[in-house]
């Protein structure tokens, strides 16, 4: 059994909810306010830096541009030793990719929590697909990006638990190109009008 916090309550934060607490781990949310949380019904909300301190995985369900203040409201020292999935897309006020490139928001946050264990996951799935990790019947492909492999085999058990077919994707630099795949999938879905029940699958 895994310890892990969702920092957010919005809908990726809920979807993941959905997903996680039907395999074999622990989970509760870190809100600013938990008086005040969205979380669904029956989920244990504690302060934010509560939940990351009882945790040993923080899902970073807040938008980007949040990122920096969450982890300073934390405090950077405790999430050392600790797994941190960035789920986040970095987008600008124009809802396009805010950087790429040579860095990435992933890379972004590690330099923030030098002591974590940074891992990009989930970023490029619409929320109402991350509850089971398929659309219809065919499960999406989890591509898991890090540069500390039991990091990435954590997150990748944790994938497949919910339904989706987990792939190492490589180091954290990885986040460069998944990233923009985020992008992709927004404007498949919202401009070229394909909706929200799609997503990316790797065939061999």
């Amino acid at each position: 059994m895994v310890k892990i916090a969702i920092l957010g309550t919005g809908n990726v934060g809920k979807a993941l909810f959905g997903g996680i607490k039907n395999g074999s781990n622990e989970v509760k949310f870190g809100s600013r306010d938990p008086s005040k949380s969205k979380a669904p019904e029956g989920a244990e909300v504690v302060t934010m830096k509560e939940a990351v301190q009882w945790a040993e995985v923080i899902i970073f369900a807040v938008p980007h541009h949040s990122t920096s203040e969450t982890i300073n409201s934390i405090g950077g020292d405790n999430f050392n030793d600790k797994i941190a999935i960035d789920v986040t897309n970095a987008l600008n006020e124009k809802w396009e990719l805010a950087m790429g490139f040579d860095t990435s928001a992933a890379e972004e946050m590690q330099k923030l929590i030098p002591g974590a264990k940074v891992v990009k996951a989930f970023n490029y799935v619409f929320a109402e697909n991350m509850s089971n990790g398929k659309v219809g019947e065919g499960s999406l492909t989890l591509f898991v990006a890090s540069d500390d492999g039991r990091a990435k085999e954590v997150v990748m058990k944790i994938g497949n638990e919910i339904g989706f077919e987990s792939v190492d994707a490589g180091p954290l630099k990885s986040a460069r190109y998944l990233e923009p795949l985020g992008m992709l999938l927004i404007g498949l879905g919202m401009n070229q009008k394909l909706g929200t029940k799609i997503g990316f699958k790797l065939l061999k």
